[in-house]
């Protein structure tokens, strides 16, 4: 986005059936915006996250696939099927937990394939449409990526890529006019995010306890996060990672 250019008509969330990616659908959905849901098997979730954005606005449309093998294709569907992508967004996690030494290789490169290559893959396909429209990407990471959680084996080394790969992505196609941002929540209260392992479960008490806003935030706040840096109010802010944490990551 450029100055006086307007919010985006068209936009991507992958991972945009629950948890995050489904409260920012509904925002999208209130202002206007046309969205295409990107999702990888829950095909009712889909729907009903379509119905519910369909009653506050446009109804969305559904694409599904895997975002770590199938990014460019869903790209490509919601191109054809919204008449062009304005922004992109990405939510979805795999749900693994466990520590380092204990996932298996299989999981590492899961977690690196859906937060990583499958981003790239995404911003790829898509920066076509993106430059067309200078518009903009965002992703999920997790505070995950800079401290260490101890159900976060996998998907804290590949949360830590993913915001490499953000500041990359952005220095190299700032010049053709696309940004390309992150945001970083903490813990959520939401177990379409978090899951319901054993491991996360337990800690979420404790870390709403440290936090020092005494709480976990809650998907709609992360999403309204994601919902501004898509606006122009954000045209020159780029390459970024902004902790949406309750200030969690203040503390030594």
């Amino acid at each position: 986005m450029t100055e006086g250019a307007s919010f985006p008509n068209t936009v991507l969330v992958i991972g945009g059936s629950r948890g995050i990616g489904r409260a920012l659908v509904h925002r999208l959905a209130t202002r206007g915006t046309r969205c295409a849901i990107g999702y990888a098997s829950r095909d009712e979730s889909a729907k009903q996250t379509a119905a519910e954005a369909a009653a506050l606005g446009p109804e969305p449309v559904l694409v599904k696939g895997d975002q770590g093998a199938d990014a460019a294709r869903m790209v490509r569907d919601a191109v054809d099927a919204l008449g062009g992508l304005d922004a992109l967004v990405t939510t979805a996690v795999p749900m693994i937990t466990g520590r380092t030494l204990t996932v298996t290789r299989e999981e590492h490169v899961a977690a690196m394939d859906i937060q990583v290559w499958g981003f790239l893959e995404a911003v790829r396909a898509a920066l076509p449409e993106l430059e067309k429209a200078r518009g903009s990407a965002i992703s999920v990471s997790s505070l995950g990526a800079q401290l260490y959680a101890r159900y976060y084996g996998a998907l804290g080394p590949a949360k830590a890529a993913l915001e490499t790969l953000i500041k990359y992505l952005a220095a190299e196609v700032g010049p053709r006019g696309v940004r390309v941002n992150g945001v970083s929540p903490c813990l959520v209260d939401d177990i379409g995010h978090t899951g319901d392992a054993p491991d996360v479960m337990v800690l979420l008490d404790q870390v709403a306890k440290r936090t020092p806003m005494r709480r976990l935030a809650v998907p709609d706040e992360i999403a309204s996060v994601i919902e501004s840096m898509l606006g122009p109010e954000f045209g020159f802010v780029t390459g970024q990672v902004v902790a949406v944490d309750g200030g969690y990551s203040l503390l030594a």
